[in-house]
């Protein structure tokens, strides 16, 4: 397998660059895997004729690995700007776009990425107020748009007033980069989505019904079951099938 982390910090040796080494550090020893720091590169748009050397290079790189490992500092509430202007750049070379400007998955489809991010906020006041929320959606927005399958985020919480890593949080960073290691090249988790949303309509139309049965006395006697089962098939299909048009049918269409 080979890895390619993206480093969108301002330091190349700062807190949010040790939580990505952690990562990278817990790879198995035989994995090829490299890290480019955004900041090395002179990385602007692409103009007709004239494409951008350091975008040549990334996208080489990109190309090459299996695995994208997507490391950036939260700043102001979203995304670094050397990363965002990276994505930005990128764009036309991470996706197809059809005769009505619509984005469609490029080359890089069924790759797997992980995304990290660090802000000065504590744990506690970015779980209740979600400084990071954005830099994930951003980054998600990007990727997935290119095909690309998400594994998981970290979040490296409270760096104001330190001067490295937190302990813990490297653990976890380690426990990603062995989670991550020698993952399939494809999956396709399309089944396991729907058994799960299946799962989950049933579940919430007993207790409903349930509910409706006990105190409202809603349903004939004896017939409590056969409309459990006819409502939860029927809203399935019915849910699943326009999930399926709007996620797959749709974009095919424009």
């Amino acid at each position: 397998m080979r890895y390619l982390a993206i480093l969108g910090s301002h330091e190349r040796d700062g807190i949010t660059a040790g939580y990505l080494h952690a990562v990278t550090q817990a790879l198995p020893a035989d994995a090829a895997v490299e890290t480019v720091f955004l900041r090395d590169y002179e990385i602007y748009p692409d103009t007709k004729g004239h494409p951008c050397p350091a975008l040549d290079q990334i996208e080489a790189k990109l190309a090459a690995s299996d695995f994208w490992i997507i490391c950036a500092p939260t700043y102001w509430g979203g995304l670094s700007g050397v990363t965002k202007q990276f994505f930005d750049c990128l764009r036309f070379r991470l996706v197809r776009m059809n005769s009505v400007g619509d984005t469609l998955p490029g080359k890089y489809k069924n790759k797997h990425y992980l995304s990290m991010t660090t802000c000065f906020v504590s744990s506690t006041e970015n779980f209740f107020t979600g400084i990071t929320d954005q830099t994930f959606v951003t980054i998600d927005r990007v990727l997935t748009g290119a095909g690309l399958i998400k594994v998981g985020e970290f979040v490296g919480t409270g760096t104001w007033g330190t001067h490295a890593p937190r302990p813990e949080k490297l653990r976890a960073c380690q426990r990603w980069g062995q989670r991550i290691a020698n993952r399939p090249r494809k999956d396709d988790n399309t089944v396991k989505r729907y058994l799960l949303l299946f799962v989950m309509i049933a579940a919430m139309a007993l207790v409903t019904m349930g509910l409706q049965a006990w105190w409202l006395g809603v349903f004939a006697p004896g017939k409590f079951w056969v409309t459990y089962v006819s409502f939860v098939v029927i809203f399935f299909v019915l849910l699943a099938s326009l999930l399926h048009f709007f996620t797959f049918v749709r974009h095919r269409r424009r």
